[in-house]
Order: C-alpha cells, then sequence, then structure tokens
C-alpha cells in the first residue's frame, strides 16, 4: 500500500512542478512581449496554449506512469499478471510515440522545404505519402 501512495505523490508532485515551470515560463514570456510591444499590433498570441499532440502525449506518459505505478503492485500481489501489465503499458505508449514522431517528421519536412528552397526545388512535399 506504501507503494501506491509513493507513485500518487510522485505523480502529483510531477504534475505540480511542471505546472509551475510552465506558468513561471509563460510569465516571463509576456513580461518581455509587453517590453518590445509589436508596433504594427498584429502579432498572433499565443499565452498558455499548449500544442494538442503534446497535450496527447502527457496524458498518455500519464497514464503510463500511473499504470505503471498500479501494475508493479499488482505484479508484486500476483506474478501471473506481468503479461497482462506489460501489454497495458506497452501498447499506448508505442502508439503515441509513434503518432508524435511522425507528425513531427511530417512538420520537419515542410520546414526543410521552406528553409532551403534552392536545394529541394525539384523535390514535392507530398504530405498524404510520408513514409514511417
Amino acid at each position: 500500500m506504501g507503494y501506491l501512495f509513493s507513485v500518487a505523490a510522485g505523480l502529483i508532485g510531477g504534475i505540480a512542478a511542471v505546472l509551475l515551470i510552465e506558468r513561471r515560463r509563460s510569465k516571463k514570456r509576456r513580461r518581455a512581449r509587453s517590453r518590445t510591444a509589436n508596433t504594427a499590433g498584429n502579432e498572433k498570441r499565443t499565452d498558455g496554449k499548449i500544442e494538442f499532440s503534446k497535450l496527447f502525449l502527457s496524458a498518455v506518459l500519464l497514464t503510463y506512469f500511473a499504470g505503471f505505478g498500479l501494475g508493479v503492485w499488482a505484479v508484486t500481489i500476483d506474478i501471473s499478471q506481468l503479461g497482462v501489465f506489460l501489454v497495458y503499458v506497452g501498447t499506448p505508449t508505442t502508439v503515441a510515440i509513434g503518432f508524435y514522431s511522425w507528425k513531427a517528421k511530417a512538420e520537419n519536412v515542410v520546414k526543410i522545404k521552406k528553409a532551403n528552397p534552392a536545394e529541394t526545388e525539384g523535390i514535392p512535399v507530398d504530405l498524404n505519402n510520408i513514409q514511417p
């Protein structure tokens, strides 16, 4: 039972640390942005917004660590649950990491094409056909 409390305290502490760090970073960005105000007034506001893919990956990783703690506790009680534990933890993590990597690759292909127009002149960018 002590393991379960330790895992829960670790998860809560980790989430709190991430939220505090992000809050501090966003305040610094807001202060820097207010000092160098855009005279044109068409600056895109992104304060407090988190990309969906990073939010998705964070949710899966949170589930991973919560399931890992619970699974370790269950496996210590009954070792026959090890296979179920490994599938529960591994499957969503694999899917999330694969999705995030594919998305990052697609974004990087577009960025490389825009940054190097002369070198990539004859190479088409087909986002529907990116292979893993």
